[in-house]
């Protein structure tokens, strides 16, 4: 049985150049069927329609007249995962990037920036490659970073709670009570406190029977947990 020749779909609202994309595609994979949809709603309902199978590639810009191509990448990647997107688009803001990537799309190119071989990038794209705008990939680096550096700066805050948690709990017990949590805290058994802190096992575990109490827990689990 003959294999079914692979479809390519463009989404573009620009009638210009999406004849120009068309053109060098229909000249690079001749025996590929293309499909234009210069909408949300059109590119939907061939995707419904099951016309595109096998799809081979979709090359989607992002501000379409009635929406955000953002969803016909969703769309793409729901329907038939595995298909490589390439976002061609005017837009350059590092969100709406990372927002198309997290989609689904494997490559961003901005229009101003594309250069008249097209099926270099598509090529690209094909291979497995994720080309991006350099000026996109360096707002992209800073997006990560600022994100990374407010998740350092929350999990400080985290700590800082668990901290101050830990010594609200600490003031519940004596000296000597807190000497044996820290060893608890450590792993070490009532015996091996007892050997350490220079008093009976008895002892021992009256402190840690205490230390239970106070604290509200019945394991050595839960203390490690609180002090964590």
């Amino acid at each position: 049985m003959p294999q079914a020749p692979p479809h390519l779909l463009l989404v573009e609202d620009d009638a210009h150049f999406a004849a120009w994309v068309l053109h060098a595609l229909q000249a690079h994979f001749p025996a590929a069927r293309l499909h234009h949809a210069a909408t949300c709603a059109q590119a939907r309902a061939a995707l419904e329609g099951g016309a595109l199978a096998p799809l081979r590639l979709a090359i989607v810009d992002l501000n379409l007249p009635d929406g955000s191509g953002v969803d016909v990448i969703g769309a793409v990647a729901d329907s038939m995962p595995g298909t490589p997107i390439l976002v061609i688009t005017a837009v350059e803001e590092p969100a709406v990037a990372l927002a198309a990537i997290r989609a689904g799309a494997a490559g961003y190119i901005v229009k101003a920036t594309m250069d008249a071989d097209l099926v270099r990038t598509v090529g690209q794209v094909l291979a497995g490659g994720s080309p991006i705008t350099p000026a996109i990939a360096r707002l992209l680096l800073l997006e990560f970073q600022q994100q990374g550096l407010a998740a350092a700066a929350a999990a400080s805050a985290a700590a800082d709670g668990r901290l101050k948690l830990a010594d609200k709990l600490l003031e519940k017990l004596t000296e000597r009570e807190t000497d044996v949590l820290r060893l608890l805290a450590r792993g070490y058994g009532n015996k091996e406190i007892a050997a350490k802190l220079g008093f009976s096992a008895n002892t021992a575990d009256t402190h840690v029977r205490s230390i239970y109490l106070k604290l509200s827990v019945n394991s050595r689990a839960q203390l490690r947990s609180m002090l964590a």
